[in-house]
């Protein structure tokens, strides 16, 4: 549900605006950016709204300081933002690589949960540019990685939403 989604990324952004935001882990602070990147660049498929781009580039430049510092634990979720961005802008090429390179390295580094988004979202990719059995292998990916994420709801709700 992007929209809800859409208001919870406007209310945190307020939020820190207003100077009420509190201390949180650094883990939970990359969660966030990584998640409002996200949001920004599909709710940016629909809309040319300017806030939206400006979260998607602040995020992913974040991000790249918490990757250059941690690589094993914030590479992935930068590739992953650069693919989104990359789809966004039709280079395609770029974005299939990305999407790979995102999926590796967040298997690589044991983090299931992004590695199932990932699939997810170059599944979406790939379905949007036509590639329907490209999509599916990414989708059927995504759907192990919940799966062995624990996920079963998610996993289920893929099954039937999305060819694979």
């Amino acid at each position: 549900d992007y929209k809800l989604a859409s208001r919870m990324v406007e209310e945190e952004r307020q939020c820190i605006k207003d100077g009420c935001s509190y201390l949180a882990p650094n883990f939970l602070k990359t969660i966030s950016l990584f998640v409002a990147g996200l949001i920004s660049f599909e709710l940016l498929h629909e809309t040319d709204d300017v806030k939206w781009m400006e979260i998607a580039e602040a995020s992913m430049k974040e991000m790249e300081i918490y990757a250059a510092h941690g690589p094993s634990n914030y590479k992935h979720k930068l590739l992953l933002l650069q693919a989104e961005s990359a789809f966004l802008y039709g280079e395609d090429n770029d974005a299939a690589k990305l999407y790979d390179s995102a999926i590796k390295a967040a298997d690589d580094n044991g983090f299931i949960q992004d590695q199932a988004v990932a699939c997810e979202r170059a599944g979406i990719f790939h379905m949007k540019r036509g590639n329907t059995s490209t999509a599916s292998h990414y989708y059927g990916q995504a759907h192990n990685a919940y799966l062995k994420l624990g996920a079963e709801k998610k996993a289920s709700h893929l099954r039937l939403q999305c060819p694979f």
